[in-house]
């Protein structure tokens, strides 16, 4: 994986600190792949929450958050919610999952 381990404890925080202590967190893309080069940040993170105008506000504060840290200053990210209680399934939900990886 081509993430930093500060990186990784950023994420790890942030992604329980505005979509809960259950939220699983999936990084996937161009940076699961060590042979490649650059690349933004795909992640996918799963929460027990349920409003979507929740969902999309912490979302944004959080990617906010991120770009605005010294580890993820000026990279693009992308971040994926889905709740964890939603029958509706997306394919990029079972791309992140199958070729991605937990963290």
């Amino acid at each position: 994986m081509r993430i930093t381990n500060d990186q990784l404890r950023i994420m790890r925080k942030l992604s329980r600190s505005y979509f809960g202590e259950d939220a699983k967190l999936w990084l996937f893309g161009s940076r699961v792949d060590d042979e490649k080069k650059g690349g933004d940040y795909d992640f996918l993170i799963e929460t027990s929450l349920t409003s979507p105008d929740e969902i999309i506000s912490r979302k944004i504060d959080m990617i906010t958050q991120l770009q605005s840290s010294g580890p993820f200053e000026d990279e693009k990210i992308d971040i994926i919610v889905k709740r964890q209680q939603s029958s509706f399934e997306m394919p990029i939900y079972h791309i992140a999952k199958q070729e991605g990886v937990q963290i």
